[in-house]
């Protein structure tokens, strides 16, 4: 299974919490992928946070199912504060 997780209002909502979630979810076998509607110059902060877990971060402006599929991604399950993103760009424009 492709488990897709959000970073900003997601992941960053409880880091600790998520982390162990996706350790849990790599332990059973599963591949988790960060998926994000962040550009540059704003995702240092989201390699960052998950170049320790060993989880890919694909990104760009289009609709994140889009996005995730261009970089060879086909999501099963996907974890997001802001569902209609998934299917619907919005532009991310920096942290508040």
């Amino acid at each position: 299974m492709i488990v897709a997780i959000d970073y900003d209002d997601t992941y960053t909502a409880d880091p600790t919490a998520w982390s162990a979630v996706i350790r849990l979810l790599q332990e059973f076998g599963h591949k988790v992928v960060c998926v994000t509607q962040r550009v540059d110059p704003w995702m240092q902060e989201v390699h960052d946070a998950f170049e320790p877990l060993n989880v890919p971060v694909v990104s760009g402006g289009a609709p994140k199912v889009e996005t995730a599929a261009e970089a060879g991604y086909f999501i099963d399950v996907w974890i997001d504060d802001y569902p209609r993103g998934i299917l619907v760009a919005r532009r991310f424009v920096g942290p508040d």
